[in-house]
């Protein structure tokens, strides 16, 4: 059976209408469907209490790219290159990654998605890399198609990623101006621009927390590497589903809902 996977939505408008709607990037519902998942659409919730009744039926939660994270998660004060944030957006995410910690499925978190999982996680932020960090690459390339390869990624030999990704080395895009500064808590980089700046991360202690600086929904189709992540990921969240219907078991049926 193909498994549900959660990608939490993002206020928007439409185009020439202006009506306020929730969307993604479609790109990621295609690179799940691509390797046997399932995407679910996750709108912002007005009770976060009510996410209970859908959340016991995912098996997995993917956290897209998006806006900065507004500082004060983190107990940082705003630097004057901070981006846009969204506060309703970060208590939403938190509160997911949150629950899907607690209930230890597998998640898979993409730039911010990757950035917001370190946060969740305790640890911190740099707010702008080019500011923060001297002499670092351009990371924030925008002005250029999502699927330019920017730079090379150092991989951590002997990390899952390294296993998952059956590389040590790969070029990835890039989209970004944060990026971790602090781990958190459990939280292992495992992979690094030539820069220094932290690529890829995971959390051993858990069933599958992986994430990534790059954007692997855009160039998957071309890089290899991007592909099996996106494999491993479903894979994951196929066998925590069988594994519940093997023991005709199901999620707690109440869960504690808090950002």
């Amino acid at each position: 059976m193909r498994p549900l996977i959660g990608i939490p939505c993002h206020e928007d408008f439409r185009q020439h209408s202006g009506r306020p709607i929730y969307c993604n990037n479609r790109t990621y519902t295609h690179a799940l469907e691509s390797v046997g998942g399932i995407a679910v659409l996750i709108p912002i919730f007005n009770d976060l209490t009510a996410l209970e009744s859908l959340l016991i039926r995912l098996d997995g939660l993917l956290f897209s790219g998006g806006v900065d994270v507004e500082p004060g998660r983190y107990n940082g004060e705003p630097h004057p290159q901070l981006g846009e944030v969204d506060l309703r957006l970060d208590e939403f995410e938190l509160t997911l990654a949150h629950w899907a910690l607690q209930e230890n499925i597998p998640v898979l978190g993409v730039c911010r998605g990757m950035q917001l999982l370190n946060v969740a996680l305790g640890g911190s932020l740099y707010q702008d890399i080019s500011e923060e960090c001297p002499g670092s690459l351009q990371h924030c390339k925008r002005d250029l198609p999502r699927n330019t390869l920017i730079h090379s990624v150092h991989v951590e030999e002997g990390s899952r990623m390294e296993e998952i990704l059956g590389t040590n080395e790969f070029w990835v895009n890039s989209l970004h101006h944060q990026a971790i500064k602090v781990p958190g808590k459990d939280v292992q980089i495992s992979g690094w621009a030539q820069d220094g700046v932290a690529e890829l991360m995971e959390a051993p202690d858990y069933q599958f927390v992986m994430a990534v600086q790059c954007h692997p929904e855009e160039i998957y189709t071309s890089e290899p590497a991007c592909a099996r992540l996106f494999s491993a990921f479903v894979e994951a969240c196929r066998d925590r589903s069988a594994s519940l219907a093997k023991h005709d078991l199901a999620p707690a049926k109440k869960m504690t809902i808090s950002a």
